[in-house]
């Protein structure tokens, strides 16, 4: 996950406008897993779309579906815009009113074995100005072909969540951009802790935290943890809020990185003794958004403690 706005000075009026919150589970969150399927968006939003615009995540956030088969044998895959259902909405956003609104390129290839394959996920708004300040969602249904003598197929769901921005876009301004730093390792999980004692994050993990400036710019970068709650994410089955039974610190939480500077980020966390805590697991968001930019951007990983 990297993080460059190369922003041309023609369009930095119009990238002001736009935010782009990006949930990119591949490398920041554990990956999107179907059987032998992994995908690397769970879920994105992005705000003041223009009106008669076709827009591509590649090339507005470098923002590729990546998809990885995961099993031993080649698979067929498809990518599909569905239309979600009331069930599957979430903030208050509205369904697509038609699936020509949305496409992927390529909608279908086939994976070897542990072979990944970017796939460009496009959103067309019509030219249409009762659409304005509208939030509309689609998803996209990734998924395998049953194939004879076997007739299991699997996928995956990633949610696309889009405002419309209430004034037309400018002729010629193109948004484009990359993100902008790295967030290491994706995943982070603490096994064995034991109530009343505080431990450092990095003995633990037996390396520490590091967040990464790949662009050519200066960035200041702000952490925070948040809630699963706070940060849309949806609980593992079995999991509880790290933050409502245990205390997470990090430190530095504010910080600048000069252009391919690293920064290692420590942390200690406690669970208070007197609560009945053993056996259980718990989990909680680290968010580093970068807050210098013209579209800021936050990335998410999730953190997992077990307690013994």
């Amino acid at each position: 996950m990297q993080s460059t706005w190369n922003v041309q000075q023609r369009t930095k009026s119009n990238l002001n406008s736009i935010l782009v919150f990006a949930f990119i589970y591949l490398f920041l969150l554990p990956n999107v897993w179907a059987g032998g399927l992994r995908c690397s968006i769970g879920e994105v939003v992005i705000s003041n779309l223009k009106i008669g615009q076709t827009y591509s995540l590649k090339s507005l956030a470098n923002l590729p579906l990546s998809i990885t088969n995961t099993d031993n044998k080649p698979v067929t895959v498809l990518v599909e815009p569905l239309i979600p259902s009331e069930g599957e909405l979430r903030q208050g956003a509205s369904p697509i009113p038609d699936l020509t609104w949305a496409s992927a390129r390529p909608d279908s290839f086939v994976l070897a074995p542990q072979q990944t394959k970017a796939v460009e996920l496009i959103l067309t708004i019509p030219d249409n100005e009762a659409l304005f300040s509208r939030k509309f969602q689609v998803n996209f249904w990734s998924h395998t072909l049953a194939q004879v003598g076997n007739l299991l197929a699997y996928g995956l769901n990633s949610r696309v969540i889009f405002t419309i921005d209430q004034v037309r876009e400018e002729p010629g301004v193109v948004p484009t951009g990359d993100l902008s730093i790295t967030f290491l390792p994706a995943e982070i999980t603490l096994n064995k802790i034991k109530p009343g004692h505080e431990y450092r994050v990095e003995d633990l993990l037996h390396r520490p935290l590091v967040i990464q400036n790949t662009s050519n710019k200066k960035l200041s970068v702000e952490l925070q943890m948040l809630s699963p709650q706070e940060s849309a994410t949806t609980l593992p089955q079995g999991y509880a809020d790290l933050l409502s039974s245990g205390v997470l610190k990090l430190s530095p939480t504010k910080f600048t990185l000069e252009p391919g500077e690293k920064k290692s980020i420590s942390g200690t966390v406690l669970f208070p003794k007197g609560k009945p805590l053993n056996g259980k697991k718990f989990m909680c968001v680290i968010s580093a958004e970068v807050v210098n930019l013209s579209v800021q951007t936050q990335i998410y990983s999730r953190i997992y403690a077990h307690v013994k």
